[in-house]
């Protein structure tokens, strides 16, 4: 009896299945910050070659761990149009991803999912990020 109630607990912990189409704004947000930071990052420049045409983006083959409060995901993501040259760089049409998912508190949801920092700088001044991508 005491195991059937600690795997109904356990489970109603766990929180539920989501697709990449929750995690897709705060990806491009992740994205569009280093943007902002002129980061030269490999996501940055696919985000770049986009044009501002967010509908050319798209996040896919997405899968994630299950532990409690953090996932950690990989993904692929896809620009439409093929790649593009960029100040004498390629920005590759698809890249393979991962990045650390945490739930964070939100006045108006309860809870949103966002993707993990870290601090770069031994005095912490900048932040990194948890989103690694390689071209695919």
């Amino acid at each position: 009896m005491a195991l059937l109630l600690a795997l109904a607990l356990s489970a109603a912990l766990v929180p539920p299945r989501e697709g990449a189409e929750v995690f897709q704004e705060t990806i491009f947000a992740e994205i569009g910050h280093h943007d902002r930071l002129n980061s030269g990052a490999l996501a940055v420049r696919w985000y770049r070659a986009a044009g501002g045409d967010r509908s050319r983006l798209h996040v896919a083959d997405f899968k994630c761990d299950e532990p409690l409060g953090r996932r950690t995901c990989q993904f692929a993501l896809i620009r439409d149009g093929g790649p593009v040259e960029l100040r004498g760089r390629v920005a590759p049409e698809r890249l393979s991803c991962s990045a650390r998912f945490r739930r964070a508190a939100h006045p108006a949801s309860g809870y949103v999912w966002i993707i993990e920092r870290t601090m770069r700088l031994p005095r912490g001044s900048h932040t990194g990020t948890t989103l690694r991508c390689d071209p695919a």
